[in-house]
């Protein structure tokens, strides 16, 4: 698994670099018109989401969405110490500024202290599988948030189909996520183990 996890991250960026910008909005508005049909979304309190590089699934307009329908919503933030995540609240007409790594994330301090299942994680990566299993950047950050701030709450990925494959290697401290929402395939719940 040493060289696994690192060999398929590369493909898998890969992939996703070689998409136009015209097919990542495309397929990312595909995947926002899934999510406003998802009801764990549409009864969601608390959003949590993030900013997307520009071969990512883009959340601008998920943000947009999930505002228009009254919604709290947070982004990550990489902590002071740069040893984990904290969720700050993005406030209306609030445009995100760059963060450590220049990530952008909101301004302000009105952290996230913790999610009820009701509420729903918009969860990035790099490549997921069917059963839930998340492959990251590598630092482990979103799997040290998952099992602190956002333990309860719904975990949807947000990818592009070529982004789910057959099977994600894994170690103990991985952590998955319940749903996956795909420009071709809706929102799939996630199988069990």
């Amino acid at each position: 698994m040493n060289t696994e996890k690192p060999r398929l991250r590369s493909l898998l960026l890969k992939m996703r670099r070689d998409f136009s910008t015209q097919e990542v909005n495309e397929k990312s508005q595909r995947i926002l018109s899934h999510l406003q049909a998802f009801p764990p979304f549409l009864h969601a309190q608390t959003v949590v989401l993030y900013s997307a590089e520009t071969d990512e699934v883009q959340t601008e307009a998920i943000w947009h969405e999930a505002v228009s329908q009254g919604k709290a919503v947070y982004y990550p933030r990489i902590s002071a110490d740069r040893a984990d995540l904290e969720f700050v609240r993005r406030l209306p007409n609030v445009p995100l500024v760059p963060g450590t790594f220049n990530i952008p994330s909101p301004p302000g301090n009105e952290l996230l202290t913790g999610l009820s299942t009701t509420d729903v994680v918009l969860t990035p990566g790099v490549g997921f599988d069917k059963a839930g299993h998340r492959l990251g950047r590598g630092k482990g950050y979103y799997d040290r948030a998952f099992r602190g701030v956002l333990a309860h709450a719904c975990r949807v990925a947000l990818a592009f189909e070529c982004q789910v494959v057959s099977r994600i290697p894994v170690a103990v401290t991985d952590e998955r996520v319940h749903y996956i929402a795909t420009d071709t395939g809706g929102v799939e719940r996630c199988r069990e183990l």
